[in-house]
């Protein structure tokens, strides 16, 4: 089987299962969970790709790691995923939910990349504004990107808004080249 395959096939087993039994918002909640948990925990990877740990004790600290947290059918599925041995696709699963989950939702994701850190305000203007043009729901990802010098980059679906300082300057390079060359063109023409 095609690995790239396999994250998303049990990624669409749990959307589905979420789906049929009504709980779709709740696994997505807490499909968000365990992939921050698996993010901030680097080690947990290797320790799940252990072979000197056995499936059944990864699943029973998973289970007290999470069992507070988590609804039976995401504890479940964690031990499904570990039994089947594919553990090592975990952040890759989230990530396919995740996507499918926003698909299903209509949730658009707003990519905001500034140059410094914007502050929560600026963020909750951004969110009013995209509010209040009968937008469908969002969610506003924030990006540090010092080369970009000042101004912004927003990304919405496959639409990039470039009012970066780095890309006028761009701009401006690229103008001024033209203009160099339409010159040199004319002076050299008798």
């Amino acid at each position: 089987m095609n690995e790239s395959k396999i994250p998303a096939r049990y990624a669409r087993a749990l959307f589905l299962t979420g789906k049929e039994k009504g709980i779709l918002k709740m696994l997505s909640d807490e499909i968000q969970i365990l992939s921050e948990f698996f993010e901030n925990t680097p080690a947990i990877i290797p320790w799940l790709r252990s072979p000197a740990i056995s499936a059944e004790e990864k699943k029973d600290v998973l289970r007290k790691q999470f069992e507070s947290n988590l609804s039976e059918t995401s504890l479940k599925f964690i031990g499904l995923v570990i039994t089947k041995k594919r553990e090592r696709y975990f952040q890759e699963i989230f990530r396919f939910f995740i996507q499918l989950y926003k698909a299903e939702a209509g949730i658009k994701t707003l990519v905001l990349t500034t140059a410094a850190p914007i502050d929560d305000t600026t963020m909750q203007k951004l969110n009013l504004w995209y509010q209040q043009k009968d937008k469908p729901p969002h969610e506003l990802v924030t990006r540090v990107k010092p080369s970009i010098i000042g101004g912004f980059m927003l990304q919405i679906d496959d639409i990039l808004y470039d009012a970066s300082v780095s890309n006028e300057l761009a701009l401006l390079k690229k103008e001024l080249t033209k203009q160099v060359r339409e010159e040199a063109t004319t002076k050299h023409r008798p």
